[in-house]
């Protein structure tokens, strides 16, 4: 098998309907090697050899980080490719793929890599009144970026971009 790029990566959006739709967002455990230490995510993360395509990465990489086990017939689209990592400078491209289950599913955090999850209500993250600016990143202090508080910190970067995409998609579809 033919060696992928070591950067190429896949991200889950998991979106409920049940009883109100929700979004799963992860906190990343602290760890001085990741550059997205300490940060909210979608289950996901780099695609390995063995993988046979970025959605086999995606559903791998969601089952090892937080136990839920997706399948392609959840599979609602597949968002074209974003770059991660853009104010790090160190962007690598990676590919969203939105699931929607019926109801929330059981949660195995994997604890070396994830401190804690948090089912966030769409009604909550389309609410433009809950979107602040402030600085997030060390290396641009001076820079305030648009984030949605969550419990344990602030949603940011890729992955709220990413939730500003699904909801207009969502909102677009059901309106």
């Amino acid at each position: 098998m033919e060696s992928h790029i070591r950067t190429e990566a896949a991200v889950a959006t998991i979106i409920t309907r049940e009883p109100a739709p929700e979004v799963l967002v992860l906190k990343r455990n602290a760890n001085p090697r990741d550059p997205w230490s300490g940060h909210y995510a979608f289950p996901g993360g780099r695609r390995d050899d063995e993988d046979t395509s970025l959605l086999a990465t995606c559903i791998r990489e969601t089952y090892e980080e937080c136990g839920i086990q997706l399948s392609s017939d959840l599979l609602v689209k597949q968002y074209p490719v974003r770059h991660a990592g853009n104010h790090l400078n160190q962007p690598i491209p990676v590919t969203t793929y939105l699931f929607e289950l019926p109801e929330q599913p059981a949660v195995r955090l994997q604890p070396t890599e994830i401190s804690c999850h948090e089912w966030l209500g769409l009604d909550y993250v389309a609410d433009t009144s809950n979107i602040i600016r402030r600085p997030m990143s060390p290396r641009c202090p001076d820079v305030l970026f648009p984030c949605i508080p969550a419990t344990a910190g602030f949603i940011w970067g890729f992955t709220y971009e990413t939730l500003m995409l699904v909801i207009a998609d969502r909102y677009a579809r059901f309106s």
